[in-house]
């Protein structure tokens, strides 16, 4: 019988975390024969009553399991977690969320078809849409990727996924083989579910829901959320728009470079991506923009390659350092 553990990093959560954990433990895994084995609580040394509202939870379900982590941060509360973990299979979950009853049944099928088609032994990740909903959990788009005018599928292609990422990680399933490999998530990634989204697309495989499987909860403490920009704001605000895409490519870059000291050796496929991205700096502004006509890397909407355009031209050539 297929287990699977559920990691789930929290910081003062207190308002959520109970109805999150409720969610979880609602689902009906039984269409696929499979069981819940831990859910796992990393704990970023809240300061209201997070940890005891846990403890509480812990009484009468000996499943969930309260880990207090010292080291601050997203990245490292996550790693915590997971290090915390045994199952076959792994979901990442936020405090602030409602999970569907369905979510882990429909993450398992998906995990089980990658597997039969190329196998349980390589890296498998697998990603769902979600319902975007306000504080109170009243739906404002019953689709994330339609929200944000980005399609899921074509994500997976070189040039997109080391641009940016599409899959929260509270939509995520990882096989025991991909945190084998990309654990733990090092200093200097972007965000945890970008590197493994990263490793399981170069070495492995990624596979999509394409039905929404939880409420993703939008409040004033998002970590990271669901935004869109209206078309005026597009026109009215360059200056700002720029910067934020300068600095999301800067992004990008480090982490293609970690990537590349962490894996010297990809697939041919991402050999090009990986050499645009990390010589970026150093490309005269010619050679950026034919990078970008060649589609080296690609913007994940129509605004977004406009912006690619604007960096690759404004921004300033760097010198390489003489060795």
């Amino acid at each position: 019988m297929p287990t699977i553990d559920i990691a789930l990093a929290s910081y003062n959560g207190e308002k959520y975390i109970s109805a999150q954990i409720d969610s979880i433990f609602a689902n009906d895994m039984s269409a696929v024969g499979a069981s819940l084995g831990k859910l796992i609580v990393s704990d970023n040394v809240s300061t209201d009553a997070t940890a005891e509202i846990v403890k509480n939870i812990c009484c009468t379900h000996p499943q969930v399991q309260l880990h207090i982590n010292q080291k601050r941060g997203v990245i490292h509360n996550f790693n915590h977690a997971l290090e915390q973990t045994e199952a076959s299979y792994v979901m990442l979950a936020d405090q602030d969320d409602v999970w569907q009853n369905n979510k882990i049944a429909l993450s398992l099928q998906k995990m089980q078809e990658l597997e039969r088609e190329f196998g349980a032994e390589v890296p498998l990740l697998v990603f769902t849409d979600l319902a975007v909903t306000d504080h109170q959990l009243n739906v404002i788009s019953s689709s994330f990727f339609a929200y944000q005018k980005i399609d899921p599928v074509g994500y997976v292609r070189p040039e997109s996924m080391f641009l940016y990422n599409v899959a929260p990680g509270c939509t995520m399933m990882l096989n025991r083989r991909l945190l084998e490999m990309a654990s733990p998530v090092p200093d200097g990634a972007v965000m945890h579910d970008w590197w493994l989204m990263l490793v399981a697309g170069v070495f492995g495989h990624i596979g999509h829901v394409g039905q929404a499987t939880m409420f993703y909860r939008q409040h004033d403490n998002n970590q990271v959320g669901a935004s869109v920009s209206s078309f005026w704001e597009k026109l009215f605000s360059p200056r700002r728009k720029l910067q934020l895409a300068r600095k999301n490519l800067q992004d990008a870059i480090r982490q293609a470079k970690l990537f590349s000291a962490q894996f010297p050796v990809v697939p041919a496929k991402f050999s090009s991506t990986l050499i645009y991205l990390t010589g970026f700096d150093y490309l005269s502004r010619w050679q950026r923009v034919r990078g970008l006509m060649q589609q080296t890397i690609v913007g994940p909407t129509f605004w977004g390659g406009v912006l690619l355009y604007a960096v690759a031209v404004f921004s300033p050539v760097l010198s390489r350092s003489p060795r």
